[in-house]
């Protein structure tokens, strides 16, 4: 069932490949907060502090997905730009927080220049959405 109050746009397929990627980073995450958080995130002493972070984190990643399928699924522009901007601000997240916890020390620096392999990329997907969008409207 369509819901005709979603425009489709004619979204280029390096923009879903991108959502795609995300989604099997973030599958790889919420599976290793569920079932073996040292897959993910190193050593994981496994006390209630800790298990109540990786769960939250868990459900955060669970959400994450099924807002980027639904966008996927709908191929609208807005809602993608939505995605996007949703793990941008994720992905830069998390780079600042492994700078910090190797306290902005080289090996942190290096670490969080890798995180530039997904940031680059959101970029130019979010100005060819935002076209997309202001071409439409």
């Amino acid at each position: 069932m369509a819901n005709s109050n979603l425009r489709h746009d004619k979204i280029p397929i390096w923009i879903n490949i991108i959502s795609i990627i995300v989604i099997a980073i973030l599958v790889f995450q919420m599976y290793a907060c569920y079932f073996n958080p040292s897959l993910a995130y190193g050593t994981f002493e496994n006390i209630d502090a800790n298990q109540q972070a990786i769960l939250t984190l868990a459900g955060r990643n669970f959400v994450m997905i099924v807002v980027t399928l639904l966008a996927l699924k709908s191929q609208n522009a807005m809602f993608l730009t939505f995605t996007f901007i949703m793990n941008f601000a994720r992905e830069f997240y998390d780079m600042l927080l492994v700078g910090y916890l190797n306290h902005f020390s080289m090996q942190g620096i290096g670490m969080m220049a890798t995180f530039l392999i997904f940031l680059i990329p959101y970029v130019f997907a979010l100005k060819k959405l935002k076209l997309l969008t202001s071409k439409n409207d």
